[in-house]
């Protein structure tokens, strides 16, 4: 049997090595952390008594590289007597490992263990004048605590589970905004591959969108540049479908590596979020002001609105003020917080 847990809560664990140095590290790690070794009389086959694969992979994933991950199968049964027969279902710690990453977070998915947290996005000129929030999501732990964005995206990327993240993100984001009654614009992050055929694009605005009574007029999709379609042609076509359902368009990290002038004339979205590379250490590279600058004037010749992100000081907002920048986003500006600007204010 090859189970996660084994049903009687007492199991063993089986590895099978080719490298014998591996083996001897493997077999000595588990004894040092408590583990008691079963013997098979088989010198290429180690086992030892183990409850579950959620309390013995962490004792081997903390210290094996991934090339080595891959290199060692593992099995878990919940037989009495270990059976050299079950060798047939024995995976690589990397497949396991993935398996169990896709449970956690199918689980937190299907449990609806996450939040959106808000950072306001507010007028340059007028910084009292917020235009919206960007939304970000944070998974929740059975207790209640935050996962940290890196482990909850990182984990979906490796499970290829990035689409249900991104729909929940967006289903989470417009929900948060109608409990706050938030009529400012919403801004969701959302990957370019997770719409980029129908099922996907049709799925998805019924979930952000009709699903939460929220006008279309209302929200931004911010399209996040790290993970592009094949094409600036491709990106260009879900743009548009955006824009036929009313939905307004930002490209996320703009400067970053794949967009560029000519890619951004082209799409016509209605943002460009300036990358927080081109913001980071403005007060003291001016290098990068002409850059800025000319972003800037590119932008406007084709009615393209500039946010800047990571505004983190005065002295920055003041430089990209001048420098034609229309919005600001950043520590500066606002933490993410669990609550819109104005019922903070009203806290206060």
């Amino acid at each position: 049997m090859n189970k996660f847990q084994p049903a009687t809560g007492l199991g063993h664990i089986f590895f099978w090595y080719d490298n014998w140095r591996l083996a001897a590290r493997i077999r000595s790690r588990m004894l040092a952390s408590g583990f008691i070794e079963y013997p098979l009389g088989d010198e290429r086959v180690h086992c030892f008594l183990c409850d579950d694969f959620e309390t013995c992979l962490p004792v081997l994933s903390n210290f094996l590289s991934d090339k080595e991950k891959r290199q060692v199968s593992v099995l878990m049964a919940d037989s009495a007597r270990p059976n050299l027969f079950d060798f047939g279902h024995m995976k690589s710690i990397e497949i396991h490992e993935t398996q169990l990453l896709a449970r956690w977070l199918g689980d937190m998915l299907m449990d609806r263990r996450y939040r959106s947290l808000m950072q306001p996005i507010v007028n340059a000129k007028n910084r009292a004048d917020v235009l919206g929030y960007e939304f970000l999501m944070r998974g929740l732990h059975t207790d209640g605590t935050d996962i940290p964005a890196p482990s909850l995206f990182g984990t979906a990327e490796k499970c290829e589970m990035s689409y249900a993240v991104d729909m929940a993100a967006g289903e989470s984001a417009t929900r948060t905004a109608r409990n706050h009654n938030i009529t400012s614009d919403v801004f969701v992050n959302v990957l370019p591959h997770t719409i980029g055929d129908e099922a996907g694009f049709d799925a998805w605005l019924r979930s952000v969108l009709f699903a939460s009574n929220i006008p279309a007029d209302q929200i931004v999709f911010e399209l996040v540049e790290s993970q592009q379609l094949a094409s600036v042609g491709a990106l260009k076509t879900v743009v548009d479908k955006l824009h036929e359902h009313g939905v307004r368009v930002a490209m996320d990290d703009f400067g970053s590596g794949f967009n560029n002038l000519i890619g951004l004339v082209e799409v016509a979205p209605d943002f460009i979020k300036l990358d927080k590379s081109l913001v980071h250490d403005l007060r003291v590279d001016q290098k990068k002001w002409n850059l800025i600058a000319n972003l800037v004037d590119s932008a406007k010749d084709s009615d393209i609105a500039v946010i800047a992100e990571g505004v983190e000081d005065v002295d920055t907002a003041d430089i990209l003020t001048r420098l034609g920048v229309d919005y600001l986003q950043g520590y500066y500006i606002g933490f993410p917080k669990d609550k819109p600007l104005s019922q903070i204010l009203i806290a206060v």
